[in-house]
C-alpha cells in the first residue's frame, strides 16, 4: 500500500486525511500537538514541528513517502513546497514561486512588475527613515502573518513608525508593507487552475465584522456582477500564465469598488476555517478532492454538482475581549444549521483574531436573505459565559 504524508494534525487537515484513505493510501501525519485530532487516526504520526522546513526535509528523505500534501495553514505548505521542490513531487510549484506567492513583499513586488491591479506599497525592515505616505488612511501589515495580526489601519504619519514596529515583530522575516487604503467589499475567488488556465472556480462575499482584518462571516454564491467576474478571471488567468503555475488551487482574497478590482494576496493552499464545506454545501462540488488530486498525480475531476446552487454563510464564532463561553445561542431564521464546536464548555477563548469558538454554517432559501443576513450574523449569536452564570 502507498504511503502519503499529510503535513498537518489539526481538525483542518481531517477532510483530507479521510479522501486519502478512501483513496486506498496508508496516511501518516506530522505535527508538533499530540492531542490534534488527526493523531488518534493516522497510521503513523511523527512529532515534528514542520514550520521548520529542514526538519521535515529530513523526515520525508528518509521515509521515502509517494506522495506528500499539505495541509491548510502557510508553514505547512511552504516547508512543504521546499522540499517538493528538492525532490519532484507533484502538485508543488517551483519553491521561489511560493516564496513570491506566501510573502507579501514578494508579491507586492511581482505584481507591480507586472502591472496587475493591487494596492500601491512600501515595504520597511525597521521604522527608522519612515516616508510619508502622500494619502492616508494606509493599512500596515505583517510580511507572513495571517488571520489579520499585526494589521493596523493608519490615519496620519505620526502613527506610522509605531504601527511598522507591532507589524515587523509579529513578522518571521522581520519585514512590514504599508500599503493605500481601498475602499470596497472584499471577495475570495477559489480557482483550480488545469493545463494553465481556471478550469473550475468560486466566487465569495467576504466580511470582517469582529475584528477588522479578520474573515468572520461569508457567503456563497456571491453578490458580484458577473462582468466583475469576467474581468478578475481576465487577471487571475494572467497571473497564472505570469508565473506558468501548476495544476491546483490558486485562492486569492480581492477587494472591489463595483467597476475595478485590486488583489490583497494569493495563496496555494486550502482556506483554513473549513472554508470548503461553505463552496461544498452550496454547489456539491468536492472542494478538498479537486484541491488534493494534483498532490497525487491525479486530474481534477469536480463531478456534476448540485443542479441547483444553495444559498450557504459560513461564519466564526469570536470575541473582542478574552472570555470563557459556557454556551452560545442564536437567533437566525433557518431549518438548516450545522455547528463545528472549536471550545469546550468552561474553556477559556481568547481575544479575536487569536481564537474561534465555533464555526456555523447556515443555509437560507433565497439570495436576499442570504445576502442581507450574512453580514450581520454575529448580532445574532450570543454567548454566555461563566461570569454571566455564576458570578
Amino acid at each position: 500500500m502507498s504511503e502519503v504524508l499529510l503535513v498537518g494534525t489539526s481538525f483542518s487537515a481531517a477532510p483530507i486525511y479521510f479522501i486519502l484513505k478512501r483513496y486506498g493510501f496508508k496516511v501518516a501525519v506530522c505535527g508538533k500537538y499530540l492531542t490534534d485530532p488527526l493523531c488518534q487516526y493516522a497510521d503513523k504520526m511523527y512529532n515534528i514541528d514542520y514550520s521548520k522546513k529542514e526538519d521535515l526535509y529530513k523526515l520525508i528523505k528518509a521515509e521515502k513517502f509517494e506522495f506528500i500534501v499539505p495541509s491548510c495553514n502557510d508553514s505547512a505548505y511552504i516547508s512543504a513546497s521546499w522540499s517538493a521542490d528538492k525532490m519532484a513531487y507533484p502538485g508543488f510549484d517551483r519553491y521561489k514561486i511560493t516564496e513570491i506567492l506566501h510573502t507579501k513583499i514578494r508579491f507586492r513586488k511581482f505584481i507591480k512588475e507586472n502591472k496587475i491591479s493591487a494596492p500601491r506599497f512600501h515595504c520597511y525592515k525597521g521604522n527608522n527613515d519612515v516616508e510619508d505616505f502622500k494619502k492616508y488612511p494606509v493599512l500596515v501589515k505583517p510580511d507572513d502573518s495571517f488571520s489579520g495580526r499585526g494589521v493596523s489601519k493608519i490615519f496620519n504619519f505620526s502613527e506610522l513608525p509605531e504601527a511598522i514596529s507591532i507589524a515587523i515583530e509579529e513578522s518571521k522575516s522581520g519585514q512590514a508593507v504599508v500599503e493605500e487604503f481601498i475602499d470596497g467589499s472584499l471577495h475570495s475567488h477559489s480557482a483550480f487552475i488545469q493545463n494553465g488556465r481556471i478550469f473550475l472556480d468560486f466566487f465569495v462575499d467576504e466580511f470582517c465584522t469582529v475584528y477588522p482584518y479578520q474573515v468572520n462571516c461569508s457567503n456563497h454564491p456571491s453578490i458580484l456582477s458577473d462582468k466583475i467576474k469576467r474581468k478578475f478571471r481576465e487577471t487571475i488567468n494572467d497571473l497564472i500564465a505570469s508565473l506558468t503555475l501548476c495544476d491546483g488551487l490558486l485562492h486569492t482574497q480581492f477587494i472591489t469598488n463595483g467597476k475595478e478590482h485590486w488583489i490583497i494576496e494569493c495563496m496555494r493552499r486550502a482556506p483554513g476555517d473549513i472554508y470548503h464545506r461553505l463552496i461544498e454545501n452550496s454547489t456539491g462540488v468536492n472542494y478538498m478532492d479537486c484541491y488534493l488530486k494534483p498532490f497525487i498525480g491525479k486530474k481534477i475531476t469536480p463531478g456534476s454538482g448540485f443542479k441547483k446552487i444553495k444559498y450557504f454563510a459560513r461564519h466564526t464564532i469570536s470575541r473582542r475581549k478574552i472570555t470563557t463561553p459556557f454556551s452560545f445561542s442564536y437567533k437566525i431564521s433557518s431549518e438548516n444549521i450545522s455547528i463545528v464546536q472549536l471550545k469546550s464548555s468552561g474553556e477559556r477563548l481568547a481575544a479575536a483574531p487569536m481564537d474561534k469558538a465555533a464555526i456555523l454554517f447556515v443555509e437560507f432559501n433565497d439570495e436576499e436573505s442570504l445576502f442581507k443576513i450574512t453580514p450581520k450574523l454575529a448580532n445574532l449569536i450570543k454567548i454566555q459565559n461563566l461570569e454571566e452564570l455564576y458570578g
